[in-house]
């Protein structure tokens, strides 16, 4: 009951009270208002930090490719990407189950992407599954814009180590690592995909975010 109410209170914000800027493409297409990214080395608990931010974009990414799947009826993706989001959602993260993770979301993309390339028509229930996959979008992004500067001072970090150091890093820290390496591609992607997204609901009488036209991407 409580996370439905916090889903609400979400959607009802993302759709009506957050500023243009605020909303969707123009998190991403700004720059980050944090300070300049130090150097010091990353440890333990800049890795957990990092990572936790990381899921909390990519959760919200999955669940609205997993409500796009529901809504083109891609039943199989559907089942992939709700086993790799509770994964991610279990609280042990590691390098591998990131990587998983991004294995299975870049396929079911593909397959989603297909199907908005098709046109397909959609009945009153596939774009009601569409709208939520909207809101779940819009909440990735928002976490994404919040990922910019930790990634870039992590990976500012790991490249300030020397030595044995770097190699002890690179093992203690891989998540960490990967993440801060996969970061800027995985913005571009989610640009890419909220373009589409938004792109398709508007040709399909599907309800976008307020002030939409007026993001910048």
């Amino acid at each position: 009951m409580v996370r439905k109410i916090a889903v609400a209170l979400l959607a009802s914000t993302l759709f009506g009270v957050l500023p243009a800027h605020a909303q969707l493409g123009g998190l991403l297409g700004g720059k980050g208002s944090g300070s300049a990214a130090s150097s010091s080395v990353p440890d333990a608990a800049a890795q957990e930090a990092l990572v936790r931010k990381f899921v909390a974009a990519r959760v919200p990414e999955m669940n609205a490719q997993v409500e796009f799947a529901k809504a083109f009826g891609l039943a199989e993706q559907a089942q992939a990407l709700e086993v790799q989001k509770q994964a991610l959602s279990s609280g042990a993260v590691d390098k591998d189950a990131l990587e998983k993770a991004r294995e299975v979301g870049a396929s079911a993309q593909k397959q989603i992407d297909a199907k908005m390339a098709e046109k397909p028509a959609l009945d009153a229930e596939a774009k009601q599954h569409y709208t939520e996959g909207l809101t779940s979008l819009a909440l990735a992004v928002i976490a994404g814009k919040q990922l910019t500067d930790e990634a870039q001072t992590f990976a500012n970090g790991v490249k300030s180590a020397k030595g044995a150091e770097a190699l002890t890093l690179a093992t203690k820290l891989a998540a960490g690592v990967y993440v801060a390496k996969e970061t800027p591609g995985y913005l571009g992607s989610l640009t890419g995909s909220t373009k589409s997204a938004l792109t398709f609901a508007r040709a399909n009488d599907i309800k976008v975010p307020e002030n939409a036209d007026s993001l910048a991407f």
